[in-house]
């Protein structure tokens, strides 16, 4: 009897092992935003006129769009609302927690 909860606790242990290296080594899509995976080494790149550009950004935002995002993060800064900063942050960028958070801290009055 006990042999057979040894070998059945080795064959789950295998299994979840097994499911958890597949689950890890699967392409992520693109806009997935929980991932923190390929964060090492990297940091905030800025476009021109002061404009934010996301790590995974093909092109740079026009100058109007990120001086109009940077006013209102100012905004929401100055009503003490951080949180909704970096949720606006996200939204306009679609970039991913780390770089809005750091894009809003950058910002703080």
């Amino acid at each position: 009897m006990v042999v057979v909860i040894f070998i059945g606790a080795g064959l789950l242990a295998f299994g979840l092992s097994f499911w958890l290296t597949r689950r890890l080594q699967r392409p992520r899509p693109a806009g997935d935003q929980g991932s923190q995976a390929g964060l090492k080494g990297r940091s905030l790149q800025t476009g021109p006129q002061n404009g934010f550009m996301p790590p995974s950004s093909p092109n740079p935002p026009a100058s109007a769009p990120a001086t109009d995002l940077d006013r209102q993060v100012r905004d929401l800064l100055g009503q003490g609302r951080l949180i909704d900063a970096v949720k606006r942050v996200r939204e306009v960028n679609g970039c991913s927690l780390i770089d809005a958070k750091a894009y809003v801290e950058e910002r703080l009055p």
